[in-house]
């Protein structure tokens, strides 16, 4: 069987992890709206989203990094934003759009190793490409309207190092835990924690 066809225990993983993400997605909006108001009074209630952009994307970097497969990053995030349409986002239907281009951005990020090379650097990629996707995205359905560029540099620098830090960082730092204990023993990621340790 190709390494790179998908087989009935990753899709089970994509299932997972897309229920999982779906619900912090929809609880990640709603901690949007209360920073929003919170920062309103600063006059930074732009950021209020930009702050925890990173949330948005791990469902990506996660299965990507833990199936190490064409696609997969994509299609999880699509799943996953999916079902936060499905559970009541306020945002709607675009929400979707929006995952399948996140997930591309992560497939971007993978693929530039052909999927063979799976760590910081892919995953940091991904989270450059993830936010430069949204970020277009953005600026196409006019969500940032007649903002000074300036702001809109600064908006871009910080969903990239919120991207970094969620999507990145904590899922890096989530997989590998999980690979090492076990769990993850099936799929590529722990497979690869197995030899090092043995």
């Amino acid at each position: 069987m190709q390494k790179n066809s998908w087989q009935l225990k990753d899709i089970i993983m994509i299932g997972i992890v897309s229920i999982i993400f779906g619900i912090i997605y929809l609880g990640a909006v709603n901690l949007g709206i209360f920073l929003g108001a919170f920062l309103t009074p600063f006059g930074l209630s732009l950021f209020a989203n930009e702050i925890i952009f990173g949330v948005w994307f791990m469902a990506a970097s996660f299965a990507g990094y833990v199936l190490q497969k064409p696609g997969v990053s994509t299609v999880t995030e699509m799943i996953a934003a999916l079902l936060e349409v499905f559970m009541g986002s306020v945002y709607g239907p675009l929400v979707f759009i929006s995952g399948f281009l996140q997930g591309i951005g992560y497939d971007l990020g993978f693929g530039i190793f052909r999927f063979r090379r799976f760590g910081w650097v892919s995953l940091t990629l991904g989270a450059i490409f993830a936010t430069i996707t949204s970020f277009i995205w953005g600026l196409i359905r006019s969500s940032f309207g007649d903002i000074q560029w300036q702001i809109l540099v600064l908006i871009f620098v910080v969903r990239l190092l919120s991207a970094l830090f969620f999507s990145v960082v904590v899922v890096k730092l989530t997989c590998d835990r999980l690979a090492k204990s076990g769990v993850l023993g099936s799929y590529p990621l722990g497979s690869a924690a197995s030899h090092h340790a043995s």
